[in-house]
Parts: structure tokens; sequence; C-alpha cells
């Protein structure tokens, strides 16, 4: 996530923070609620969730509330996690949320229905390898939402990510060494591809945001 390859401690866990007092308030954002939609096509209901980057725990809590039967979360922050157990227990989820301060793209990963990166790929600058990762974990569906690479929109995020990186730089003591990426999504389409997926869903959210739904396809007798 940084020039080199360990991830920094950052800011994730004021970012959980607040995701967590809006998700008390309001519920999950319009990106997390989209990106369940989209898992829907996949099959929810009975199903296990991997949960990548899961900060305060929005997108699992959400999951078993539209009838997953279980559901993981790994952050590399211990205060996102320790909100994100929070929130679970507040909602009556403690026995079928479990959370861990790991890092995805390396961690081992519990094998799951569902796996999703929700605005994560971002933050890694190898998106492949993550990719590669995590999709081995995945058995019936994969989904990710990251920043828009192409056209008009794709420039403006990456000018938009070039000066939050220099802020982010000018701030080591804050930020760790984070920086964010604007990834091409089409080498990420063909890793899931060659991984015996096919994207079954894809739409544009809040104009910066790609969204993408994969479900794996069934092998023929």
């Amino acid at each position: 996530m940084t020039d080199g390859e360990d991830p920094p401690g950052c800011c994730f866990d004021d970012w959980a923070r607040s995701q967590s007092r809006r998700a008390r308030r309001v519920g999950a954002d319009g990106v997390t609620s989209a990106l369940l939609d989209g898992l829907a096509r996949v099959g929810l209901t009975g199903r296990s969730v991997l949960d990548i980057g899961a900060g305060a725990g929005t997108l699992v809590v959400g999951a078993l509330e539209r009838g997953a039967a279980r559901a993981t979360g790994f952050d590399l922050g211990p205060g996102a996690v320790e909100a994100a157990r929070g929130l679970a227990a507040e909602r009556g989820f403690a026995a079928k949320a479990r959370f861990e301060v790991a890092d995805g793209s390396v961690a081992d990963l519990p094998p799951s229905d569902l796996v999703t990166l929700n605005r994560v790929i971002c933050c890694y600058p190898d998106p492949v390898a993550l990719v590669d990762h995590t999709v081995a974990a995945a058995g019936r569906g994969y989904a990710f939402v990251l920043p828009r690479s192409s056209g008009p929109m794709g420039l403006i995020n990456r000018a938009v990510l070039r000066v939050g990186n220099l802020w982010f730089r000018a701030r080591p003591g804050v930020y760790g060494g984070y920086r964010a990426f604007v990834h091409d999504v089409e080498p990420i389409h063909a890793r899931l591809v060659a991984a015996g997926f096919r994207r079954v869903h894809a739409e544009h959210l809040r104009l910066v945001w790609q969204l993408a739904v994969y479900a794996r396809v069934e092998a023929t007798p």
C-alpha cells in the first residue's frame, strides 16, 4: 500500500469510527447498500460472506440482515475491528459475525460463498495479486467497488488521488505512508474470468465508483 510492500497503520481506525457513527444513525451508506443489492443477484440467503477491508462492519452486518448465514470481516485497524464487533453485537449478530485484524492480501482466508472488497482494491498497489489471493476463497460469488478508471471520470479520479496522495505524504504521522490508486478494471476482470467467474452485474455509483459482481460459472457435468 506504500511504495514498499507493507500496509501502513494509517487512518483506518478513524475512518471506521466515522462509518460506525453513521451506521448507527442511518444505516449503511449508499455504495455499501448497492453492493449488497448486487450480491443478492448471486444469492445471499443462507450464504457465508467474507469482507476484505471490513471497516466498521456495515457490509457484514448488512449481509446478515439480508439473510446470510454467517459473515467474516478482515481489517488492518484494531479500532475498526472493535467498532465492527460492537455494531454486530448491537444488531444481534455477535454469534454470526466474526472480525479479525489482518491484511486480506496475505492472510489465510476462510473459504466463503461470497467474497467482497468494498473500496479496498484502490488501497493496494498490486490489484492483480490482491484479486488472485482473495478470489481463491470465493465459492460462489465475488464483488468489488473501486474508483472508475476510464473516460472523463477516470481522469478526474486520477487527478483527485494525485492531490490526495500528496496530502497523505505530507502527514506521515497521521496517514502512515498510505496511498490510494486508480486501477484499470480490465486486468481485474480478466483474472476473475480466468478463475472461473462471469460478470453478472456492473454499474457506476455516485459517478466516482465502479461496482462489479461476479458469479462462478457452474462446471459442466
